[in-house]
């Protein structure tokens, strides 16, 4: 399976990657516990805040001008709405993509796009803020 990045507004149509992420950071939860002394000196008090947000980080290349394009577009897409993000194992969620860095890389040919990017392609890394879990392994817990 292909990731998707799909719009729920339906201004765009579905996209999906030309190539998938090739990997992932760590995704999951962490729990913010801090640790104060008290005033009689007979121990810490612990102090249990938020959980931090749930965040989808992923590298990966993109060896065409047209996938590049496309995801500038939809980083652009979320500066004024959520989209939809559906995983290749199809884990899905609401997110807002809050870091696209592409690094341009020299390449002796690039045979996948010639045409329009033939001596480089991209490495990127991607994160995304999840706003909702749609379906899939982290079901349940609030992102």
């Amino acid at each position: 399976m292909r990731n998707v990045f799909i719009d729920p507004a339906g201004s765009r149509p579905d996209y999906p990657w030309a190539i998938n992420h090739s990997d992932e950071e760590e995704f999951g939860k962490k729990r913010n516990i801090e640790q104060g002394a008290t005033t009689a000196n007979n121990g810490f008090v612990k102090q249990q805040s938020d959980d931090s947000p749930l965040i989808i980080r992923v590298n990966g290349s993109i060896l065409t001008q047209a996938q590049f394009e496309e995801m500038k577009a939809w980083w652009k897409l979320c500066e004024s709405q959520t989209i939809y993000f559906r995983d290749f194992a199809g884990d899905e969620y609401e997110v807002i993509i809050s870091e696209f860095l592409p690094t341009r890389h020299k390449t002796i040919r690039n045979p996948r796009d010639f045409a329009n990017a033939p001596y480089w392609f991209w490495r990127y890394k991607m994160s995304m803020e999840v706003i909702r879990i749609r379906a899939g392994t982290w079901e349940g817990v609030t992102p």
